[in-house]
């Protein structure tokens, strides 16, 4: 079986404690929480395959070589060394793990060219009996020799691309290269390239005038792009790093400003409730007024009344002097011998006067300790009122302060930060498209086509029927639901089910199929005997996904029963290496039998990460969850 199997990945360095990743034969698996080195570690995998860059985490900083172990086809065993932003890759005979010090074997370029065999792809596919395989580049007859950084977007998945919508079968949307990844696809899966009949694989003229015609509009944007780079901008390292700094500014005055906001809210809310108060002691204080002007109405009917009962009692006195004088009454106008009744009832009125005059200054006399009462009352509001308002006064002192103190500035510099930030993002978009074109460029200069031969066939229908079934027969052993059959569509390149395709779904179901699509290549190239690169490393696969029918919920976690038989196929049904990128802790049947790693962002943690807590070589290893 042509194939090749991972043995270590080592971050070595003069000073520094080794970082080891140990393979496992059949799966390994690392798992734990974000931001712990996960990706990193998926990407040095990625850059000693050949990848133009690294982007180095701060931990790295200080190592200065990356180690790949390899055991070849033949059951011999090299080891590849890279240093960190170098484009020659070192190859040592033998397994080490440790800081090289001796010269290379051999020295290759990382770069792929078709005119050279001193470069790291063409070494690797001579290796699994690919050098020299052809695919097509367009359908006109163009083609070109299969370079390894064709096969390594086959079997190294990152999180990135493992969510994209880009169909699995591609390296990038654009419509460039297109062919060639079908082609390329087509080849693995027949186990032969294309064939040139003339056997020449140099381009003709007219393909090499528009191979310049292409790297000349190529130029013209990259250069474009770069007029718009800021000078003072820096590197895409150094931006990255302005990034991680930005975001963590960011995430500081984030929570400044909600415990400032919060402080502000609760000013505003006491502020509130001492306006419901002062309204409350307005309405009240109307009121008492109301009442005591009332009550003043009262007290003067009473004193007018007390006033009228006297005027009745002094004119019933004057009645009975002149009526003492025995003359015609003045009442009646009776005879003096008629006037006896009279006198009666002038006594009377003076006594029912007398009675009446009592109860008035009695109800007077109340009123008078009601009206004092209330006016009590209004003394105590107004004093209530002056508190309540001089605390008012004092909230809205402290809620003004809380704003011109602490709040605009706070949202002063997160407005800063935001354009900051802005402008970096900027930047790496930039730095990412020429990047983008850079490739596309240097594909383009490493291509050499010929127009002499025929456009690519597609793939015979038995074998795409048995790859169909494949890819089936995977998702049915993780016990993922499909609506329809399997199928992979030659001419799009795109996996669908049923009716739809992978790009239809949501990310975490795009995500499985695209985890299937390369586990099942690589199953049915080994099946078969055809050359495969041999592994899989699958970053993120079941992060996303989540059943259907299910609802989602901020505890989200893939069923036990997709991740128990996911991981139960990979290490005891698939015939390939596996290495299996996560955040959520496999089952704990997987931990003990296959090599696992979790890594920590806690120091008393079993892993702090890819690289170890302490640099020292001399201090004891940091433990880690293995075989």
């Amino acid at each position: 079986m042509s194939s090749l199997s991972l043995l270590h990945l080592t971050f070595a360095g003069d000073g520094r404690g080794d970082a080891q990743i140990l393979f496992d034969p059949q799966l390994t698996v690392v798992y734990g929480a974000s931001d712990s080195g996960k990706s990193f570690f998926t990407n040095a995998i990625d850059y000693m395959f050949g990848a133009k860059k690294l982007d180095v985490i701060p931990e790295a900083r200080g190592y200065s070589q990356i180690l790949l172990g390899l055991a070849l086809p033949d059951g011999s065993v090299i080891t590849l060394m890279r240093t960190p932003a170098s484009q020659r890759i070192h190859v040592f005979d033998g397994d080490l793990r440790s800081l090289i010090y001796r010269a290379a074997d051999k020295v290759f370029a990382v770069q792929h060219s078709p005119k050279s065999t001193r470069n790291l792809s063409r070494y690797l596919l001579e290796r699994i009996g690919l050098d020299g395989t052809l695919v097509s580049t367009n359908n006109t007859g163009g083609m070109r020799l299969l370079s390894f950084r064709d096969l390594v977007h086959l079997c190294l998945v990152s999180e990135t691309r493992m969510i994209s919508q880009v169909p699995p079968a591609l390296r990038t949307a654009g419509a460039s290269g297109k062919t060639a990844c079908r082609s390329v696809v087509k080849a693995l899966l027949t186990g032969s390239g294309e064939t040139s009949p003339t056997g020449s694989i140099g381009s003709t003229p007219g393909q090499k005038r528009v191979h310049r015609g292409k790297i000349d509009l190529l130029d013209g944007l990259i250069l474009k792009l770069q007029s718009k780079l800021d000078p003072a901008g820096g590197n895409q390292a150094e931006l990255t790093e302005q990034l991680r700094r930005v975001l963590e500014h960011q995430d500081t005055g984030a929570v400044s400003l909600r415990e400032v906001s919060a402080r502000h809210a609760q000013a505003a809310d006491q502020r509130a409730e001492l306006s419901v108060q002062l309204a409350h002691h307005d309405q009240r204080r109307a009121e008492v007024n109301d009442l005591l002007s009332r009550f003043g109405l009262l007290e003067e009917q009473y004193e007018s009344d007390l006033a009228r009962l006297a005027t009745v009692t002094e004119v019933n006195s004057l009645l009975a002097y002149l009526s003492g004088g025995r003359r015609d009454c003045m009442l009646c106008g009776a005879d003096p011998e008629h006037q006896r009744a009279h006198e009666n009832e002038t006594s009377a009125l003076d006594a029912a006067a007398k009675i009446e005059r009592n109860k008035t200054r009695q109800l007077l006399s109340d009123l008078h300790v009601t009206i004092e009462g209330i006016k009590e009352q209004r003394q105590e509001i107004a004093e209530q009122y002056r508190g309540h308002a001089a605390a008012a006064q004092t909230a809205d002192r402290e809620i003004a302060r809380i704003e011109q103190e602490e709040l605009h500035p706070l949202r002063d510099t997160t407005a800063e930060l935001m354009t900051a930030r802005s402008k970096v993002e900027h930047e790496l978009g930039l730095h990412t498209q020429i990047q983008t074109l850079e490739d596309e460029r240097a594909g383009l200069v490493a291509d050499d086509s010929t127009g002499s031969g025929t456009a690519a066939g597609n793939i015979p229908p038995g074998i795409a029927a048995e790859f169909d079934r494949a890819v089936a027969r995977a998702l049915q052993s993780w016990q993922v639901p499909t609506d329809g059959d399997v199928f992979y569509e030659q001419y799009t390149a795109e996996l669908s089910v049923g009716d739809r395709a992978r790009a239809g779904h949501g990310k975490g179901m795009r995500a499985i199929l695209h985890s299937a699509f390369v586990v099942a290549l690589a199953e049915t190239c080994l099946a078969k005997g055809h050359s495969h690169p041999g592994f899989v490393v699958l970053d993120s696969p079941l992060l996303n996904y989540r059943a259907p029918g299910t609802r989602p919920s901020d505890d989200d976690h893939v069923p036990d029963s997709v991740k128990n038989s996911f991981y139960q196929d990979l290490l005891h049904h698939f015939s390939g290496q596996a290495v299996v990128v996560e955040n959520d802790d496999p089952p704990a049947q997987i931990v003990e039998q296959a090599r696992a790693y979790m890594f920590s962002r806690d120091p008393d943690g079993e892993r702090f990460g890819f690289f170890p807590l302490n640099p020292d070589p001399d201090a004891p290893p940091q433990p880690s969850q293995q075989d």
